[in-house]
């Protein structure tokens, strides 16, 4: 779980990142970032257009959370929202993780581990 720190909850703050990222496209994920904070902070949306089971929407939250969280130290700082899209539904964990960082080092919002 990522520390309250690291969490974008506020809805005035995922507001201001919808309206005023910048956006970074794949076919998995979409990625809003608005560079600020004292710390990267993220929040992940998956809707039920991607699945209508909870329990899928779930593991691929719980799934790129983890990544986020194992790479805290190496992001950019600021506000980031992790959009998915419906093809990463049929995907495994390995294959959610590999495609968002492949989106994340693209865009050049994290530095090469």
């Amino acid at each position: 779980m990522l520390a309250k720190t690291h969490r974008l909850a506020k809805n005035s703050d995922v507001t201001r990142v919808v309206r005023a990222g910048r956006s970074f496209f794949s076919p998995m994920f979409i990625i809003k970032f608005v560079r600020g904070s004292t710390a990267p902070r993220f929040t992940v949306v998956v809707s039920t257009k991607v699945s209508k089971l909870a329990v899928v929407r779930n593991r691929i939250k719980r799934v790129l959370r983890e990544y986020v969280r194992l790479r805290l130290q190496g992001f950019v700082l600021g506000d980031y929202m992790i959009i998915v899209r419906t093809q990463a539904a049929k995907l495994p964990a390995e294959e959610l993780r590999g495609s968002l960082d492949a989106v994340f080092k693209r865009s050049g919002l994290i530095k090469n581990i």
